[in-house]
């Protein structure tokens, strides 16, 4: 009685034959992996320029709603959450309304009164409102809120990459994928 090993056999002799064998596969894998990371990418940007959502978090005043196939509603997507059917799609919607009533706010004060982003915070800090994530507003949240294309309807995606999953790349405005009115908002 005992365990049965079981092993793929890869000639491995250390010869120059199999030096050559074993860099022609290393490269044989990683040509694959190119070419099916850009078959993703332009999957992905083709749901975007449908009106899906392909990630990130939805945003103080919007809610990630999860549709089927038919776009109809199954449910709402909590903060982690995500899709399980490979046939569902996710799209942005907009919050409850006093959520809402604080966006267009943060925009009034920005065009109306000219306050900067770092008034505006410490007036929503005043009136004792959170973020999204339960926080004190800051000059980036609010930044946030006034120039992310989300907050005017838009599907924005690849404004930023990661190289080998390392270096954060910003990519410049001709690479992003878009679909403008993807979203019905305020």
């Amino acid at each position: 009685m005992g365990i049965q090993v079981a092993q793929s056999i890869t000639c491995n002799s250390g010869s120059p034959v199999s030096t050559i064998v074993k860099g022609v596969k290393r490269a044989m894998a990683g040509e694959y992996s190119r070419e099916l990371s850009a078959k993703v990418f332009a999957g992905q940007c083709q749901l975007i320029e449908l009106g899906f959502r392909q990630g990130g978090p939805a945003g103080y005043g919007l809610r990630r709603i999860l549709v089927d196939q038919h776009g109809l509603m199954k449910s709402e997507l909590q903060r982690g959450e995500h899709k399980c059917l490979q046939t569902d799609r996710v799209i942005l919607m907009p919050g409850p309304e006093s959520e809402i009533r604080i966006v267009n706010l943060v925009y009034n004060w920005f065009i109306d009164e000219s306050l900067n982003e770092y008034e505006i915070a410490a007036r929503l800090n005043e009136m004792r409102v959170r973020t999204d994530l339960g926080r004190e507003w800051t000059r980036a949240t609010v930044r946030e809120v006034l120039t992310n294309e989300k907050y005017i309807g838009n599907n924005v995606y690849n404004r930023v990459s990661f190289k080998l999953k390392k270096t954060r790349v910003v990519n410049p405005p001709d690479m992003w994928s878009r679909k403008e009115g993807a979203f019905q908002l305020y």
